[in-house]
């Protein structure tokens, strides 16, 4: 299953992430670098889509094979 990461090098810690995350997974509040709780993510891409296109901050990395 793919995960999603918040590059803080572009996060603008607007807060539009983490008001759309269904599951309350995002830590972040105004002026704060957003950070996404894996542990309570359950992968529904919110955050991508809710992300402005102008930050482009959060990242969907594919997952990780497991043997």
């Amino acid at each position: 299953m793919a995960s999603y990461y918040i590059d803080s090098d572009k996060c603008q810690a607007c807060t539009i992430c983490a008001k759309r995350c269904p599951v309350g997974a995002i830590d972040g509040a105004p002026k704060k670098i957003h950070i996404i709780d894996q542990e309570k993510c359950i992968k529904c891409g919110t955050c991508l889509a809710a992300c402005p296109d102008r930050f482009g901050a959060v990242t969907r990395l594919p997952a990780q094979n497991q043997l």
